[in-house]
C-alpha cells in the first residue's frame, strides 16, 4: 500500500499541532496544584486519540485532495490559533487545565478579544482534521470526547473567575465573547463599546 502525499502532509500537520500541544504541557501551562486528574486525563486522552488519528491517517491512502486540503486548512487554522494565543500571553503564563488556584490576571486581547478559550478551540480544530483527512466516523468520537473534555474544564475556569478579585471585569468580558468561537450576536453590538479591548 503506497503512502499517498496527502497522507505525508495529514501526518506531518497532525505530528506538528500534537508536539505544539505537548510543548505547552511541558513548558507553558502553570501547574500549581501538580498534575490534576483533569490534566491526566487530556494527557492520556491526548497520547491515545493522537495514535488513533495518525493510525487513521496510515491506514487511509485514498485520501482525496478536497479532503487534504480541507485536513490541511484545518491543522494549520489550529497552529495559528494556538501560537496566537500563546504568543498574547507568553509574559503572563496561564494555569493548566483544572488548575485550582484563582486567576490573578485577565487576558483581553490578541484571539481573546472574541473567544475565551482560543487554546481549546485550537485543540478541538486539530482533532476535527483527522476526521476530516480521512472521513472515518469513529474519528468523530474521539472530538466528542475531547469536546466534553474541554467543556468540563472550561466550565471550571469561568467558575474560578466568579470566585476571584476579577469577577465583575469577567462578568464583562464573557458578555462580549464566545466560548470556543466568536458569537456574531455579540460582536455586531460591540462597535458601540470598544472600551473593552485594553487588556485588564
Amino acid at each position: 500500500m503506497m503512502t499517498s502525499l496527502w497522507q505525508w502532509i495529514s501526518a506531518a500537520l497532525l505530528l506538528a499541532c500534537l508536539g505544539s500541544f505537548g510543548w505547552a504541557m511541558r513548558r507553558f501551562f502553570v501547574q500549581p496544584a501538580g498534575l490534576t486528574a483533569g490534566m491526566q486525563a487530556i494527557k492520556v486522552c491526548g497520547i491515545v486519540f493522537g495514535i488513533a488519528h495518525l493510525a487513521a491517517i496510515a491506514l487511509t491512502p485514498d485520501i482525496t485532495a478536497a479532503r487534504g486540503v480541507g485536513a490541511a486548512g484545518l491543522y494549520l487554522l489550529s497552529l495559528a490559533l494556538f501560537w496566537w494565543a500563546i504568543q498574547t500571553s507568553l509574559h503572563q503564563p496561564l494555569s493548566a487545565a483544572f488548575s485550582p488556584d484563582l486567576p490573578a490576571h485577565l487576558v483581553s486581547h490578541g484571539p481573546y478579544r472574541v473567544i475565551r478559550h482560543p487554546l481549546y478551540c485550537s485543540y478541538l480544530i486539530c482533532w476535527a482534521g483527522g476526521w476530516m483527512a480521512t472521513g472515518r466516523i469513529w474519528l468523530a468520537a474521539t472530538v466528542a470526547v475531547m469536546l466534553v473534555i474541554y467543556l468540563l474544564a472550561a466550565s471550571a475556569e469561568e467558575k474560578k473567575f466568579t470566585q476571584s478579585n476579577l469577577a465583575e471585569a469577567y462578568r464583562e468580558y464573557r458578555a462580549r465573547t464566545g466560548l470556543f468561537l466568536p458569537n456574531l450576536f455579540k460582536l455586531y453590538g460591540r462597535g458601540r463599546d470598544r472600551s473593552w479591548e485594553t487588556a485588564v
